[in-house]
């Protein structure tokens, strides 16, 4: 079991009493399907807590029609979504990315000058997070701050987590390690705090559903083998091969026994890209390849649980899939540097080393190797553990959160 609470019983220090405040005034920010996907049970027990109200801020793809508007499924889940902030790219191009991040400032600024609030919960690293952290920061509104620490060498997202650690006040980690590298950035571990990794929350709590119901609902007959497979652009040296990159990923996928269901990768620079020749593949590949524009979480889960193997460069593929013991298959530098359980298979992004590893991920021999993984990222308490930490936090002096200082470690 992951050692949770506060990262001071990480370090071997003795835990600080804290004070109960009054009626806490958060505002949350969901960018995309991903991060709605892992905030949805820490919204639930936010919807539930007597000391704690939120505003929710809805931006990023939850209003791309090619992402599924999924802004749809927050008001399906009962959620009130108290400010839009749509973000409209005409192409996933750097110029575009930063356009979109200048004009969300102005956007957020207006909310913070209209609307009081004693924190702003931030999850993870997209892009779409610096605007929302940036005019906060300006604000003197502290910042919440969940998955910091963590590394993912293949992309600018690594960069921009951690921006927003320093930008933030109190920081929620999926594990001790990453406890520490928030630390080693300069954060007081008064303020840091190991939870687990809170998607796994939903494998917990949700009601999965059954083979045949997903074959009802997807289309896709979970009761043969199939590969799920998400793939995103990688935002550092590789940013320019995105259609070479697809390209072997899809060439290898088609050569294999079994159907391949492929989720919309993000939108990030080359996502469109990467996108359109999935399409061209899946016309040409009818019998091999199954698009969908967004499962959500239920069916997402169910898949992942259903499925043979997973392959591409999501983090699902590191932080949930060994809750259900299930291979992947991670390719190339996007996920690098994240810490990893043994159901993880690294390698190259070509079509040769792509079949090794596939081959191996199916084999006999390593399904053997995973029968008693237990997932290092936590049992599914997460967001139970912050909403007891946010309840139970003194807040009366904003102040003390907003002047962080920096931590120095021992030389």
């Amino acid at each position: 079991m992951i050692p949770c609470g506060h990262v001071r019983s990480v370090v071997g220090v003795q835990k600080r009493k804290v004070l109960i405040c009054i009626m806490l005034k958060l505002m949350v920010v969901t960018t995309g399907r991903a991060d709605y996907g892992l905030l949805y049970p820490l919204l639930n027990k936010l919807k539930q807590s007597d000391k704690i109200t939120f505003r929710l801020i809805v931006t990023g793809s939850h209003f791309s029609s090619k992402h599924g508007n999924t802004y749809k499924i927050i008001e399906r889940d009962g959620f009130t979504i108290n400010h839009q902030i749509p973000i409209e790219q005409k192409e996933d191009t750097q110029k575009e990315v930063c356009s979109s991040i200048a004009d969300s400032i102005v956007a957020y600024a207006k909310i913070f000058e209209s609307y009081s609030t004693d924190g702003m919960i931030l999850l993870g690293d997209r892009y779409e997070l610096m605007a929302a952290g940036t005019a906060a920061m300006i604000y003197n509104v502290p910042i919440i701050h969940i998955h910091g620490g963590e590394a993912t060498f293949g992309c600018i997202d690594d960069t921009i987590r951690h921006t927003i650690t320093k930008m933030a006040s109190l920081h929620f980690t999926s594990i001790p390690e990453y406890a520490r590298r928030v630390i080693q950035l300069g954060e007081h571990p008064d303020k840091v705090f190991v939870v687990g990794a809170i998607g796994i929350d939903n494998i917990v709590s949700l009601d999965l559903m059954s083979k045949d119901e997903l074959h009802k609902s997807t289309g896709v007959d979970f009761n043969k083998d199939v590969a799920m497979m998400t793939f995103h652009p990688v935002t550092r040296d590789e940013s320019k091969d995105a259609e070479n990159q697809i390209k072997k990923v899809l060439n290898s996928i088609i050569q294999q026994d079994f159907t391949t269901l492929i989720t919309m990768p993000n939108t990030d620079p080359g996502g469109s890209l990467i996108y359109d020749i999935i399409m061209d593949y899946r016309k040409k590949y009818k019998d091999k390849i199954v698009f969908t524009e967004n499962l959500g979480q239920v069916r997402y889960l169910s898949a992942l649980q259903h499925s043979k193997l997973m392959i591409g460069n999501s983090s699902s593929g590191i932080l949930e899939s060994a809750s259900f013991k299930i291979p992947v298959v991670n390719i190339g530098d996007r996920q690098k540097g994240r810490v990893q359980p043994a159901n993880i298979l690294n390698c190259e992004c070509n079509t040769k080393d792509i079949n090794v590893a596939i081959k191996l991920a199916v084999s006999s021999e390593f399904a053997t190797t995973l029968e008693g993984l237990v997932n290092l990222y936590g049992e599914g308490h997460a967001a139970e553990r912050i909403i007891k930490i946010l309840e139970n936090i003194d807040y009366s002096d904003k102040s003390t959160y907003v002047k962080k200082g920096f931590y120095d470690l021992p030389l």
